[in-house]
């Protein structure tokens, strides 16, 4: 059950919900009016976003945007193996901070679609007695994740809430 009186904190996983945007729904998220409906009315401790820096121009728009959201930024540089291929997940990073903060939180809101995280939001329920509620595309979300969770906030039901018009979403930057 929500409440004011909760202390939320939110972590965001940008990559998984940016690829979710841009391949469904060809758009961009609103990470303004994500902040604001995670939180719910309660009080916001902190609000994370884990990014994966492409050192190209654009991002530098984004991350400010982000900013200007609410949001902390936490950003690494993407891995390239000498076989060519890349990495750039915030699994372990997000894991740890949701841990870490948690015992100053009552519901701790996560924004993906991962299953990775089960381990995480079993470990959360069942030690700390955090609430934890998971936002995301239902199409592109593990749905044993789904289960887990307190509660499921899902962003396919409210395209035009959480999508950016496509006259306000940013040139594309692809890793």
């Amino acid at each position: 059950m929500k409440n004011i009186n909760q202390r939320v904190g939110v972590f965001v996983d940008v990559s998984n919900l940016y690829h979710s945007a841009k391949n469904i729904y060809h758009s961009r998220v609103d990470f303004s009016i994500l902040l604001k409906e995670a939180v719910a009315g309660r009080q916001l401790i902190r609000a994370f976003v884990y990014v994966v820096k492409a050192d190209i121009p654009e991002e530098q728009n984004f991350f400010e945007a982000l900013k200007f959201a609410g949001f902390e930024i936490k950003s690494k540089e993407l891995q390239v193996f000498a076989g060519g291929a890349k990495k750039g997940d915030w699994d372990v990073g997000i894991t740890v901070d949701a841990i870490t903060l948690s015992p100053k939180l009552d519901a701790i809101v996560l924004v993906t679609g991962d299953g990775d995280f089960i381990p995480l939001v079993r470990y959360l329920k069942g030690t700390t007695g955090c609430r934890v509620e998971l936002m995301s595309f239902g199409t592109s979300t593990s749905a044993k994740l789904i289960e887990e969770v307190d509660e499921f906030i899902d962003m396919d039901k409210e395209l035009k809430k959480f999508l950016l018009p496509k006259s306000r979403v940013f040139k594309p930057f692809d890793r």
